[in-house]
Order: C-alpha cells, then structure tokens, then sequence
C-alpha cells in the first residue's frame, strides 16, 4: 500500500511542478503512516482535459 502511494505522490509531483520538486520526495517516504500518504495523494488534484481536440 505505501509503495503505491508514493508512486503515485511522485507522478503527482512531477506532473504538478516538474521533476525539480522530487527532491522532497525522500522526505515524504519517511512517512510511515498510509493514512498521512492518502491525504497527501488525494491533496494533489491535478485538474485533467476531456479531449486533446
């Protein structure tokens, strides 16, 4: 479970704000609560397109 979450935290940060800000991505797999990583996965909405017309 963890693992996907920081999976997906990691595609969520650098979709977001570019791969710049991974840097802070061993910060947050410290984080041993999976509760803390869902809120923080679910926090990064990232607004998505219905076509590419």
């Amino acid at each position: 479970m963890k693992k996907g979450l920081l999976q997906g935290i990691e595609m969520g940060l650098e979709l977001k704000f570019g791969s710049e800000e991974l840097t802070i991505l061993p910060e947050i797999a410290q984080i041993q609560d999976v509760e803390i990583l869902r809120v923080i996965l679910t926090s990064m909405k990232i607004k998505t397109v219905n076509t590419l017309k």
